[in-house]
């Protein structure tokens, strides 16, 4: 995992390019739409996959994770220049760097933590655990829907 200056960094770059990109409209009135310490609008898109995110959530992390990596698939399809590719050796990693940084502010927006506090949230053995658990269903899936279309 990258440092935390890195990873700083990185989403730093993802907030403006978010907000470079930023779909101008009306957000639903019950949704913040800013992430407290960065004061930046959040992408409709974006506090739209919150909102799915945190239904989910309801049920269990495994199905947040699995709403975060469809929507985040999407996404990228929608803005490929939301991926930092100058940090990152591929594609793939530049997607987990995207997808981390949208878990931390996830759990910013959602529960109104503090950066730190997303991070070591994000860091925590079990997320991890959870996370890849996650990301094995979720290209299962893919995997599936790639047989039948055959």
């Amino acid at each position: 995992m990258a440092s935390l200056n890195k990873q700083q960094k990185r989403a730093k770059r993802a907030k403006i390019k978010a907000r470079q990109i930023n779909i101008h409209g009306r957000k639903p009135a019950a949704l913040d739409d800013d992430l407290g310490d960065i004061g930046e609008p959040i992408p409709e898109y974006t506090l739209a996959m919150f909102s799915k995110m945190r239904d989910a959530e309801a049920t269990s992390r495994s199905d947040m994770l699995l709403t975060l990596l469809s929507d985040l698939a999407q996404i990228i399809s929608d803005h490929p220049e939301l991926l930092d590719m100058e940090n990152a050796d591929n594609e793939a990693m530049a997607a987990t760097h995207l997808a981390a940084d949208m878990l931390i502010d996830y759990r910013m927006w959602a529960d109104g933590m503090d950066r730190d506090a997303a991070q070591a949230w994000l860091t925590d053995p079990q997320f991890i655990t959870d996370f890849g658990d996650a990301l094995d269903s979720y290209r299962q899936s893919l995997d599936a829907q790639e047989e039948k279309a055959e």
